[in-house]
């Protein structure tokens, strides 16, 4: 009984930290919607706390998390070394080429991208420098910490070589779904990209490293 409640406990703090996630959003995506709605003084300044506020209380979530359970040995002291930057790079190359490839082979040469990318780019044409705040660091921040940390401290949290594979493929589905809720075609560019993020985590054991990777990829995109 006790395992049960502590898998709806970690179900429901997942569901809440994206629910919350995405009332963030709001606030980078649509300002000036924002303003002309709630009429809120000093917004930056309510946008400023309310982002400190978001990212504390996601990280506490998922490190409260790891002290009911944490098999993996994840975000263990010293966080930082060459090696695990180094496979934070290899991240990188792999979630682009891949992505690439897999884009290429969905699209059959042509230019079509899905229908969160048109409505990101839609965004980025009429907004401020804050959708690149949001697109390139607080997006994802707050993505690996629900999609990766509280995804495996949730789900597969035996360490063990079968629950890293599956668990990488399951993790990388839903990071999928979430950004293809209509499961179009471009679901499978998606589930490439949460894939190579699992399996830096993973690999890391990490957050930090899975955030390096996820911020650089963003950001191709955004320059």
């Amino acid at each position: 009984m006790r395992k049960f409640f502590r898998y709806a406990g970690n179900i429901a703090a997942m569901f809440l930290a994206f629910v919350i996630y995405t009332l963030l959003e709001e606030f980078y995506f649509y300002p000036q919607l924002i303003h002309l709605r709630y009429h809120i003084p000093n917004q930056a300044f309510v946008t400023a706390v309310l982002t400190v506020l978001v990212m504390g209380f996601l990280f506490w979530l998922y490190k409260k998390e790891l002290r009911e359970v944490n098999y993996w040995g994840f975000n263990k002291e010293p966080h930082w070394d060459a090696k695990r930057l180094g496979i934070a790079v290899i991240g990188f190359f792999l979630i682009f080429f891949l992505g690439a490839i897999t884009l290429t082979l969905v699209n059959r040469g042509g230019h079509d991208v899905s229908s969160n990318q048109a409505a990101l780019n839609q965004l980025a044409d009429r907004n401020t420098g804050l959708f690149k705040i949001m697109v390139g660091f607080l997006g994802p921040f707050c993505e690996e910490i629900i999609f990766r940390g509280m995804f495996f401290n949730t789900f597969f949290t035996k360490a063990t070589r079968f629950n890293k594979w599956i668990g990488i493929l399951a993790c990388g589905f839903l990071f999928a779904y979430v950004h293809d809720p209509m499961i179009t075609k471009y679901i499978v560019v998606y589930w490439v990209l949460g894939c190579v993020l699992s399996w830096v985590y993973l690999t890391t054991k990490d957050l930090r490293y899975s955030m390096i990777t996820h911020m650089a990829y963003n950001c191709i995109g955004l320059f």
